[in-house]
């Protein structure tokens, strides 16, 4: 396999793992888990750019939840921290974002693909600058307020993972099958 096709491989591997809140939140325990979140899938990509020759960090940035489920309206800002990958190819620096799996498409939540060489779509639209190491403090949700309701957090969590379940399900059930039209 040549290193393009190599770059595309660890990509879809790293993405078609589910994407869960409730998985792997660490590289080393994401296969194994067999679901993580965006914070292990970023570890993990990177770690297989650099088993793969490259130069590879993690990016970070604030964004918001989405509206999905309701549940969300409950915490006291929806502002949180995303994770990603960024891997130097041809002197540039390349966004690698494989967090949502192609089930989660269903929901309206953004897949990526990747052709091994331009940047990927975010998984979630930035709010403000991106942070790389070296940048400075890292981006903290939530900086400016002062509540801090654990219960709502927790009842959001558990929604969420039971949402992105639900929706998983639903797709593979409207998937068109084989030999349908």
């Amino acid at each position: 396999m040549d290193a393009h096709a190599e770059r595309i491989a660890l990509f879809l591997a790293v993405r078609n793992v589910p994407y869960a809140t409730d998985g792997a939140h660490d590289a080393s325990t994401l296969m194994t888990f067999g679901r993580g979140d965006c914070l292990a899938k970023s570890a993990y990509l990177i770690e297989g750019f650099l088993a793969l020759g490259y130069q590879a960090r993690r990016v970070r940035w604030l964004y918001h939840l989405p509206d999905q489920p309701t549940e969300v309206w409950l915490l006291p800002s929806r502002e949180d921290v995303h994770s990603a990958a960024e891997v130097l190819i041809n002197g540039r620096w390349t966004l690698v974002d494989a967090t949502h799996d192609p089930p989660l498409a269903a929901a309206g939540l953004a897949v990526a693909e990747w052709d091994g060489i331009a940047d990927t779509v975010p998984a979630y639209v930035p709010c403000g600058p991106l942070w790389r190491p070296g940048d400075g403090p890292e981006p903290v949700p939530n900086a400016d307020t002062t509540a801090t309701d654990v219960d709502s957090g927790d009842r959001y969590q558990k929604a969420y993972n039971r949402w992105l379940s639900e929706v998983r399900a639903e797709a593979a059930t409207t998937a068109p099958r084989y030999g349908d039209g």
